[in-house]
């Protein structure tokens, strides 16, 4: 299974390398506008971003313009690089961002800022690869797939470019799927039921 997962990883992250920086640009854009389109960013008063690193569908300006419509914006983020924990916490800026372990950005965590999940209207997930089904395959260290444990699935939103959707992945009974998937030239609805047979385009 991990064996499988590993190639995966290597074989969509190569894909996605291999995006210029003109159509990274290109393609979030695309997906930022599919993402305002949803009823839920629109009525979302607190959402979860990702701080977007090389080739990952860029985030920043989607921040700024939810800066910008008032909302509320948390990103993820670890004490330490030993930590197998994930936390929200909230960001009044990117300036407030610094790169830490992994290549991430995120800001310092403080009691402050900490915000509980059932707090967060919406959250977008990055993810190397997305299947049929709204599950996901990270970067291996299994963050995301913790800290979603218990977050309701209507609440989640996966963004990808649309090389990066799949028929099937394999997953393991941590696995924890998306319930929204957005890319440039789509927008996906994952069935209820978690047993899409066909994608659901919205």
């Amino acid at each position: 299974m991990e064996s499988g997962k590993r190639k995966i990883r290597h074989e969509f992250l190569a894909l996605r390398n291999r995006m210029s920086v003109d159509l990274v640009a290109v393609c979030s854009a695309g997906i930022f506008a599919g993402i305002k389109k949803l009823s839920a960013y629109e009525k979302a008063k607190t959402v979860m971003f990702y701080l977007s690193c090389g080739s990952e569908v860029v985030t920043d300006f989607m921040i700024n313009s939810a800066f910008g419509s008032g909302k509320t914006v948390i990103v993820p983020a670890i004490k330490n690089s030993g930590d197998e924990k994930m936390y929200a916490a909230k960001i009044s800026r990117l300036e407030d961002a610094y790169l830490f372990v992994y290549g991430i950005r995120q800001p310092e965590i403080n009691s402050g800022n900490i915000v509980e999940k059932n707090n967060i209207d919406l959250v977008f997930v990055p993810g190397l690869a997305f299947d049929i089904k709204g599950y996901r395959t990270g970067y291996g260290k299994g963050y995301y797939d913790r800290w979603l444990k218990g977050v309701p699935f209507e609440k989640t939103v996966g963004l990808a470019y649309d090389f990066q959707l799949t028929n099937q992945l394999p997953i393991e009974k941590y696995d924890l799927p998306v319930g929204i998937i957005v890319t440039e030239k789509r927008v996906v609805q994952i069935k209820g039921d978690r047993g899409a047979d066909r994608w659901e385009t919205l």
